[in-house]
């Protein structure tokens, strides 16, 4: 697609840099158990996410810079806000080390796959961005309901396994494709 003149060029990166601006400031509301401060910037990086995506594959402006950044700001604003969590005594350190496990081993993969001269070079799958969706949707649900002082503690018991099983299908599809995409090369 040919890059617009209506859109700048750059928007995209900056909404992206934007939610990764926004980052150490919802660790902060949540240090400070300020939940509905909390839940609006993490809903306004969480909405950024599909803006800037938009904005790059509506207007031909995506970028070898936005395909690192946008996963990078993703990744630094949920595992920020899993951590946060953790440290409120909120969610149990079970949850948040299954996700940087799995991040690090797809890290992991592909730095290896590098070094070995092979680079993966996998699109993005429906099942990771499946994954990203529900892990926003659920941190989301957390501080709103925290910000509503609704006790939601039953579902997030049942919600946690269940997000923590989608991240490691996600990761298992992502690294079976990975191989395939290697067999045939």
């Amino acid at each position: 697609m040919k890059p617009s003149t209506i859109v700048p060029k750059s928007l995209p990166n900056l909404i992206t840099a934007a939610r990764l601006a926004l980052v150490p400031f919802v660790v902060w509301a949540i240090a400070r158990e300020a939940w509905g401060p909390a839940f609006l910037l993490f809903a306004l990086a969480g909405a950024s996410d599909g803006i800037d995506g938009f904005l790059a594959r509506r207007y031909g402006l995506a970028s070898r810079l936005g395909a690192v950044l946008d996963p990078l700001a993703d990744k630094a604003l949920m595992l920020a806000v899993l951590v946060s969590l953790t440290l409120a005594g909120l969610v149990p350190a079970w949850f948040p080390a299954v996700l940087i496990a799995r991040d690090a081993l797809v890290v992991l993969a592909a730095a290896l796959a590098r070094l070995a001269g092979r680079p993966l070079e996998t699109p993005p799958l429906l099942i990771g961005k499946l994954n990203t969706a529900c892990q926003i949707a659920f941190l989301a649900w957390l501080l709103g309901g925290r910000a509503l002082g609704i006790d939601a503690a039953g579902a997030e018991a049942w919600a946690m396994p269940a997000l923590a099983g989608l991240s490691v299908a996600s990761a298992g599809v992502q690294g079976v494709r990975a191989v395939r995409s290697e067999d045939r090369a």
